[in-house]
């Protein structure tokens, strides 16, 4: 048992790695695209990706959940089946519509862009999530025979060529919108050709069409919750775009993303989260353990909160290629990084809930919950964002993530109830909004420096407020102390 856990944890670190890096060097971007795209630019550029991760989904048919299910570890003879039927089912959908997608550019391209090079854009996003489908078995298949390193290393090299791409196409050569899509679709060819052995060595001509049947009818039932999920994730974008402009949409991206610390925080945890919890779901102090996870959780968040809070302003303002960090022009929108961290951080929360469904193997109700504020989602874009603008949507995004935490909690209490510690997690959740809340409004009436200062003593007024709030245990203050205590004595 230990093995295999250890083996799963192993992977897990590795997949978690990459993604983090990843995310991290894809971020790199959003500096880039503020000093060089110009707001409608960059609006349409993200509008069009929203419509591609949409459009993702709909190409996978989902032949690669199917995939999981039916791949054979001891048979390779049915796996090459299970391969082909859902390679060939994902290759023959995606390429057919994005054929007729590119046929149709001409006309499709004003609906989402009004850039003269419009009609180009859209052939190639037409071409982007093709390439993206005809990679889903392959990196499956590397998942399945725990080739984690390989497919750790293939995804870093896919991004680290979008990258340079960027920097080639939209720093050097300028340009513009057409360089981003430039840049992920020569991304997207690589990762195509890299595959083409794998790919050769595992289709075969004949088609069992009674498996076929089985898998589309396992499939195909995945599709809406995974389509859930996006809309929970991206639809604000479409939506905005929609009912504002591009510039607003290009706003709102740009502060939106800089809510990385947290993003990267509470993905970095999943990724531990879910091994942890299966390998001690039959300890006896198991829910005592999941419950003062989530303070601990909760408290992490809250110090990533304060401190991403505090001093993006003085992050966005360092120089960087084409100007500073982040373009002037994007500067009057970081009020909204807060809102985008809460949505994070209740993400984060959902994820500490769904263990015990995974722990009790109560899965359907989870589809539900993403359901649920999906549409919540979608109302209160259409709600928020005429009245407050991107304002609207990022309160829209954190209201989604509270409702999907809070619907999935109260299902958890059927299905394995916890008691968690809310009321010290509340201790945290007001502290952190007052240390917030007042150190903003004091320090906009100083110097850059006294600013700085201030916040740094905000920090230590955080800990102590706890302190006396009466968040830290007895045991957890000897503790603090003994460590204090100890490393007194080391230095000493």
């Amino acid at each position: 048992m230990k093995s295999r856990i250890k083996s799963l944890a192993s992977d897990t670190l590795i997949y978690g790695v990459s993604t983090i890096v990843g995310r991290f060097l894809t971020f790199l971007l959003t500096p880039i695209y503020s000093n060089y795209l110009t707001g409608t630019e960059y609006g349409d550029v993200i509008y069009i990706f929203s419509i591609v991760a949409f459009i993702n989904i709909v190409y996978s048919v989902g032949m690669d959940s199917a995939f999981f299910r039916f791949y054979k570890k001891d048979d390779l003879d049915e796996t090459k089946k299970v391969f082909t039927i859902s390679y060939m089912s994902i290759a023959l959908v995606s390429g057919f519509i994005s054929l007729i997608i590119i046929i149709m550019a001409g006309k499709i391209a004003p609906v989402f862009t009004n850039l003269p090079e419009g009609p180009e854009l859209i052939r190639i996003a037409a071409l982007i999530p093709f390439l993206d489908a005809i990679m889903f078995i392959p990196y499956a298949y590397l998942r399945m025979t725990r080739k984690s390193i390989r497919f750790a290393y293939t995804k870093l090299i896919l991004i680290i060529i979008a990258v340079a791409g960027n920097a080639i196409f939209v720093v050097i050569m300028k340009l513009g919108a057409r360089g981003v899509f430039y840049s992920q679709l020569a991304a997207n060819i690589l990762g195509a050709l890299i595959f083409i052995p794998l790919i050769v060595r595992h289709l075969i001509i004949k088609t069992d069409w009674s498996l076929m049947k089985q898998m589309l009818r396992y499939g195909l039932p995945t599709m809406p919750a995974t389509l859930s999920m996006m809309v929970l994730q991206i639809a604000d974008r479409p939506i905005l775009k929609l009912l504002t402009n591009s510039e607003s949409v290009a706003m709102y991206t740009v502060n939106y993303r800089l809510g990385i610390p947290m993003m990267l925080f509470a993905g970095v945890f999943e990724y531990a989260w879910k091994p942890f919890y299966l390998s001690r779901y039959e300890d006896k102090d198991a829910k005592q353990l999941y419950s003062r996870v989530l303070t601990y959780f909760t408290l992490a968040c809250a110090i990533v909160f304060i401190l991403t809070g505090f001093f993006i302003g003085f992050i966005i303002g360092m120089p960087f290629v084409g100007g500073k960090f982040i373009n002037p022009v994007y500067w009057s929108g970081i009020g909204i990084i807060p809102i985008i961290l809460g949505a994070y951080y209740f993400n984060g929360v959902y994820n500490n809930f769904a263990a015990g469904f995974h722990i009790e193997k109560k899965t359907e109700y989870l589809p539900i919950a993403i359901g649920i504020a999906a549409i919540s989602n979608i109302a209160l874009n259409f709600i928020l964002i005429p009245i407050f603008n991107y304002w609207g949507a990022a309160f829209a995004t954190l209201g989604a993530y509270i409702i999907s935490s809070v619907v999935l909690f109260l299902f958890l209490k059927k299905v394995y109830p916890i008691k968690y510690e809310f009321r010290r997690i509340i201790i945290i959740i007001v502290t952190t909004i007052l240390i917030y809340v007042i150190t903003s409004w004091v320090t906009q009436y100083f110097s850059l420096w006294i600013s700085f200062g201030i916040r740094i003593i905000a920090l230590i007024v955080f800990v102590i407020m706890l302190r006396l709030f009466g968040f830290f245990t007895n045991d957890e203050i000897k503790k603090l102390k003994s460590l204090f205590i100890r490393e007194k004595k080391y230095s000493s």
